[in-house]
């Protein structure tokens, strides 16, 4: 594990709590050290070795210690409402050992009663097996026998569910980056593996999955009319799923869950334009956004909800806000680039903000810096869309060697047969930019309107982009006419 990573994203008091108990036992160097990382986390073994005089092999044994310090904390961190159901099967040997077989028979079905409820078959497996043992003479044998095998299989399936979930959010994400159809097909092809999955057990957990893909699908991407199964209406998902959350309010999987939902239910209201009840959820999820782009739930593409703020604020004309968040918590969120649509999600909305703002040399870096720390190549949307917005940037500051570069580039990609989707969208654009970078200012003005125009229309679809940048306000504006020309 990275030591110092961790010990950087610790909540205040819980570094305040393993710090302590070091000072309690007196291991005061483990405790400076420990320090150090927090302050310093991009150098602290130097720092450290600078203020004591430790040896080489000493100062591997403190940062062994300290690394099992922090495993052992972050483990007894876990906690769970259901963790005596849990105590109890791991129990079950003693109790079948030590009590006489009516009374064991007795504790493990009414033990098979709470797992049923928390729908928990690695639980019951157990449970199941050792009532096939207690009944290995009487006509019950081949019941529970039955049940275990049942059980088996749906562990199975449920390792199944939890696998097409998260299939379906990596395949989402290629989607949403290269807008390519094989992985549109793999989505549905999802879709329908859940689905029937769902219709093989009555399982609340497994209907949870089912609605995670189903909802994010509809919501997300346009399904073909050929999809091999049934496809529910969105508010009975919704419903049905809320109320299973309630039901099982104290089970820490749906408890942690909750956010997807809330950030689903948001989309939803936000999509369908019903305002008032958008807005909660985004008040629920704006304080939140740290843990939308740093927490897992399932993979799921929740770094859309930075495009949604930034229309929120657009819309609401609230960019001084918006400005004020990026500057105070939103830029200082570490997006690792592993996960490359988090990483260009956040990297994108931070341009955006920025050139909300007219802060445009900030906007510039931001996407420059992208394009390099990130291969974005084979990704051809997303790249497209990046390169467009750069070479924008770079129109509007009036930087003409560098927008002229990025136009040139842009002209000899979307000559390729494979770009003729962008058509309608990437060429009205370049003659947006060519036309403000040196068009003749007697026609410059009705040229410009032309081509946003043309944009506009063809800028629709799975193949849109920038949707979020106001190409009228930006060039036909009198100020900004007078300013490029």
């Amino acid at each position: 594990m990275d030591l110092y990573k961790i010990i950087s994203q610790l909540r205040e008091e819980e570094f305040n709590e393993i710090h302590s108990t070091f000072t309690a036992n007196k291991a005061d160097k483990s405790a400076a050290f420990l320090r150090i990382i927090r302050e310093n986390p991009e150098s602290p073994d130097r720092q450290f070795l600078n203020e004591f005089d430790i040896t080489a092999s000493a100062f591997y044994v403190l940062k062994s210690r300290l690394n099992q310090k922090i495993e052992t904390f972050l483990l007894n961190r876990l906690g769970d409402p259901n963790l005596h159901i849990m105590r109890r099967v791991l129990n079950v040997n003693d109790l079948v050992f030590n009590n006489p077989r009516e009374i064991s028979v007795a504790a493990l079905r009414r033990l098979e009663k709470e797992l049923v409820k928390f729908d928990f078959p690695y639980g019951l497996m157990i449970i199941y097996k050792e009532l096939q043992n207690l009944h290995s003479f009487d006509d019950n044998y081949q019941l529970y026998r039955s049940k275990y095998n049942e059980q088996v299989a749906y562990a199975l399936a449920m390792d199944k569910a939890v696998d097409l979930v998260v299939a379906f959010f990596r395949s989402f994400d290629d989607y949403y980056l290269g807008r390519k159809d094989k992985d549109l097909n793999d989505m549905v092809r999802t879709m329908e593996k859940i689905d029937n999955l769902n219709n093989m057990y009555d399982s609340h957990r497994l209907y949870i999955f089912k609605c995670i893909i189903h909802l994010f699908a509809k919501l997300f991407i346009e399904i073909p009319d050929t999809i091999r199964c049934e496809l529910e209406e969105t508010e009975e998902m919704f419903d049905k799923s809320f109320e299973i959350l309630g039901e099982y309010k104290d089970d820490t999987f749906y408890l942690n869950i909750n956010i997807l939902f809330n950030f689903l239910r948001f989309v939803y209201y936000e999509n369908n334009q019903i305002r008032d009840k958008a807005k909660i959820y985004f008040e629920i999820l704006d304080y939140k956004i740290d843990e939308l782009l740093t927490r897992y739930h399932f993979n799921a593409n929740t770094s859309l909800f930075l495009f949604y703020k930034l229309r929120y604020h657009l819309r609401t004309n609230t960019v001084e806000q918006m400005s004020r968040d990026v500057d105070s918590y939103v830029s200082q969120i570490e997006v690792e680039p592993y996960r490359t649509s988090f990483y260009v999600n956040y990297n994108r909305f931070l341009a955006h903000s920025y050139f909300a703002s007219k802060q445009y040399r900030k906007t510039a870096r931001v996407l420059y810096a992208l394009r390099n720390e990130v291969n974005l190549r084979k990704y051809v949307h997303v790249e497209l869309e990046v390169k467009f917005f750069l070479a924008l940037t770079y129109v509007v500051m009036q930087d003409f060697d560098l927008a002229n570069q990025l136009i040139l580039s842009l002209q000899r990609q979307l000559r390729k047969d494979s770009m003729s989707r962008y058509e309608g969208n990437g060429k009205p654009l370049l003659k947006v930019l060519s036309t403000a970078l040196g068009g003749k200012p007697n026609t410059r003005e009705r040229n410009l309107r032309k081509y946003i125009d043309q944009f506009n229309e063809g800028n629709k679809g799975r193949y849109a982009f920038l949707k979020e940048l106001d190409l009228e306000a930006i060039f036909l504006k009198e100020e900004n006419i007078l300013s490029i020309a």
